[in-house]
């Protein structure tokens, strides 16, 4: 049988792995959001429009390396901004499973998690 100790033990180290998950994603979000300063902000340009699923090494070889990077940094900018809502999602999910376990651990919540973190190599 699982002891009221034990219940509230397990919560703690699982609300305290969920904080770590929400940072993780937060990392996430912000690495990309940094990535996609240095990308194109725009749209796409109208004839380019017709490569954005197509692999680099698949272009045509009439286009210039130049515009293959440039080809490839609109790709790389939406499959990041496709990522950052990836992760916003699941941080958002992640967040709503550590508010449950905030609210069964109680006012006490700050000071369990410390103490829990204290404990952790």
């Amino acid at each position: 049988m699982i002891t009221d100790n034990e219940k509230l033990a397990s919560t703690v180290m699982n609300a305290y792995f969920r904080e770590l998950e929400i940072y993780s994603y937060q990392v996430n979000i912000d690495n990309y959001s940094a990535m996609l300063l240095a990308l194109p902000s725009g749209d796409w340009p109208q004839d380019w429009v017709a490569f954005k699923g197509v692999k680099i090494d698949e272009l045509p070889h009439s286009l210039s390396d130049d515009e293959a990077q440039a080809i490839s940094d609109y790709q790389y900018r939406d499959r990041l901004r496709s990522l950052i809502r990836t992760e916003r999602a699941e941080q958002s999910k992640t967040i709503r499973i550590r508010d449950v376990l905030k609210a069964q651990i109680g006012d006490s919540y700050d000071a369990q998690i410390l103490a829990y973190k204290a404990t952790q190599p």
